[in-house]
């Protein structure tokens, strides 16, 4: 169906509640983008002009994305919006209502990467830890980055969060002065957020050189991960990986993903429980029993040996 006249008025005389000069140049992208949307769909102009604006203006603006439909109405950063950014004071509702006015355009201006059926608003995630195949392919996205700037980001951010279970925040925070590299190469790390003291992490073999040697390139009290930076908000990590390219076939890259992987990593080790709660910095076994699914069972053999405390 065609568009009619008043809802072309109606995205003409939106006045959006943002700088003029960055108003301007995202108004055409988003114009566009809505009104290719509304003969696919029963909402109006007007409800959907008003979050996609903002949705496209923290993209652009804060995330740093390019004007390009296939970059900035990706599922994953839709989540992240309407999870993170969005005021606190949304309710789930509220909350929900952005999400389909957002998917909505983001189904028709980029459909290739539809997106799936969201995860009610309350619901906790569990992402699946990343299988041997994903992390070579991890391996593969961080190193087809287009400079050496983010080649050397993109694996730092590996190293902390496959290697070391650290969370987003822990990653945004952490400093050169709190990460020691001993003579035999073991990298210990003293997570601390916002001054605190919280436990002290030691990263997995796999994962120790790369992060020396970035180390070894950044002294003092800089940043660990892009030291060039000053900003410590929660959204450096969703915003650098938003920067990045992601070629098809590479997993999604987010923390809570490696941060799982860590944790399975450390029961295959088997690692003595009380021992991995206290480097992971969890206060219950909840998150680490429901990963439990990812480990391979021993052989029958073995789990009896287990049991008679024979292995």
């Amino acid at each position: 169906k065609a568009v009619n006249a008043d809802a072309l008025t109606r995205l003409s005389s939106y006045t959006a509640p943002f700088p003029a000069a960055h108003a301007a140049k995202i108004r055409s992208f988003v114009a566009d983008a809505v009104v290719l949307t509304l003969p696919q769909t029963m909402y109006s102009a007007e409800a959907l002009v008003g979050p996609v604006t903002a949705f496209v203006y923290w993209a652009v603006f804060v995330v740093g994305c390019d004007l390009d439909s296939e970059i900035v109405f990706d599922r994953q950063l839709i989540e992240t919006y309407v999870r993170e950014e969005l005021p606190a004071t949304h309710s789930d509702g509220t909350r929900r209502n952005h999400r389909a006015w957002i998917f909505r355009v983001a189904e028709a201006v980029n459909p290739h990467r539809n997106p799936r059926a969201p995860m009610p608003m309350n619901a906790k995630s569990m992402e699946a830890p990343y299988t041997e195949q994903e992390i070579v392919a991890v391996d593969r996205w961080s190193a087809g980055q287009r400079t050496p700037y983010l080649r050397e980001n993109a694996i730092v951010l590996a190293c902390l969060g496959i290697g070391a279970g650290l969370t987003s925040v822990e990653i945004a925070q952490l400093t050169r002065s709190a990460v020691t590299v001993h003579p035999d190469g073991m990298v210990e790390i003293e997570v601390v957020v916002k001054g605190e003291f919280k436990r002290r992490v030691i990263v997995t073999t796999a994962w120790e050189k790369p992060l020396a040697d970035h180390l070894a390139r950044i002294t003092g009290d800089m940043f660990v991960f892009l030291p060039k930076r000053t900003r410590t908000e929660n959204d450096v990590v969703s915003s650098f990986v938003a920067r990045t390219s992601r070629p098809r076939g590479i997993p999604p890259i987010n923390v809570r993903k490696m941060r799982n992987t860590w944790f399975v990593d450390q029961m295959i080790n088997r690692t003595d429980v009380f021992t991995l709660m206290e480097a992971a910095g969890v206060q219950s076994l909840e998150s680490i029993s429901k990963l439990a699914q990812y480990v391979p069972r021993p052989t029958t053999a073995d789990r009896d040996a287990q049991l008679r405390g024979a292995l």
